[in-house]
């Protein structure tokens, strides 16, 4: 039988130390600031105009325009809260598989330089040598690809 050689690579470090990784996050957390800055725009138009609405000295026509002005802003409000909740998940989720499909190139090319068999999480092991953890390459050629 021929030996069969494993390596393994560690995700959270990959999540966790990767640039690139803290790159990608840093553009995600960026939108979802520039979602809530308008979410938040909308929420203090809503509340001056539930000030306005609740004001005893207003005129009932006047009562009445602020009351369609609300339920737009409102409407405005939960339609950009859906959008962003929506673009925010689909940038998520493609920036997850560029990096798994990254990490999975590098850790296959790795193996084919190498020699491995095959490249295992390194939480499948019960136990494992601190040589066969390809975790520190896998990143630092990562964060070459920016």
């Amino acid at each position: 039988f021929a030996q069969q050689k494993f390596a393994c690579v560690d995700p959270n470090r990959i999540l966790s130390e990767s640039q690139l990784v803290k790159g990608k996050e840093t553009q995600l957390r960026t939108k979802a600031e520039e979602y809530q800055k308008q979410l938040d725009q909308i929420n203090k138009r809503l509340e001056e105009l539930r000030k306005q609405i609740e004001s005893k000295g207003i005129a009932q026509n006047v009562r009445e325009q602020r009351i369609r002005e609300y339920q737009k802003a409102e409407a405005e409000g939960m339609e950009l809260q859906q959008k962003a909740q929506r673009e925010l998940s689909e940038i998520k989720g493609k920036m997850e598989e560029e990096i798994i499909s990254r990490v999975r190139s590098i850790s296959e090319d790795i193996a084919k330089r190498q020699g491995f068999t095959g490249i295992l999480d390194c939480s499948a092991f019960v136990y494992r040598s601190a040589e066969i953890d390809i975790t520190a390459e896998v990143i630092q050629r990562l964060d070459q690809q920016k």
